[in-house]
């Protein structure tokens, strides 16, 4: 139980880092992104790839973290625990439903996580110098998939408080 508390506490600081790493965004078309900052991305070009580059260093990095914690949380505290309370005849329908929605969210956390690089790394890979409003427009979705993994995250989070809650309801019924 202390071990489960300790995994669920890690995944709730790295979400609340990864989350508030993320910022607002909005739908910009090339005939609405400012002057100012097209110029301003064509002047910091090197500096904002560099930034880039450090921001994929920096997520790979916290991806990997979040993807060997939510595969210890599944595979060695919600299965284990699902299976010792099917074979006990305990009623287990809410554990059962948190661990498909655990299962699901960490499906859609690898897709979104997939999409956000791909945009980064396509980004990364543009020329901002030639190209600034398409490099511009390019960030802003990348932001708004980067949001999404944020929320991913967030959702993890409320899982395993939730199976820290069933964990301790059943506890408290034994």
């Amino acid at each position: 139980m202390k071990k489960w508390v300790l995994v669920a506490a890690a995944c709730v600081v790295v979400g609340a880092f990864l989350g508030s790493r993320v910022m607002a965004v909005e739908d910009v078309s090339s005939e609405e992104v400012p002057e100012a900052k097209v110029v301003a991305v064509r002047e910091h070009c090197d500096t904002i790839k560099d930034e880039l580059r450090a921001l994929q260093r920096s997520d790979s990095k916290a991806r990997v973290y979040l993807g060997r914690y939510y595969e210890t949380i599944i595979g060695k505290f919600i299965t284990p625990l699902n299976v010792r309370l099917v074979e006990n005849g305990l009623s287990s329908t809410s554990f059962i439903n948190n661990q498909n929605d655990f299962n699901k969210t960490r499906t859609n956390f690898v897709i979104d996580y997939i999409e956000y690089q791909k945009g980064l790394e396509e980004l990364v890979a543009m020329d901002c110098k030639v190209e600034p409003k398409k490099f511009y427009e390019k960030i802003v979705n990348v932001r708004a998939r980067r949001a999404v993994v944020a929320e991913d995250v967030v959702r993890f989070r409320k899982l395993a408080e939730r199976h820290v809650g069933l964990v301790e309801e059943l506890e408290a019924k034994l």
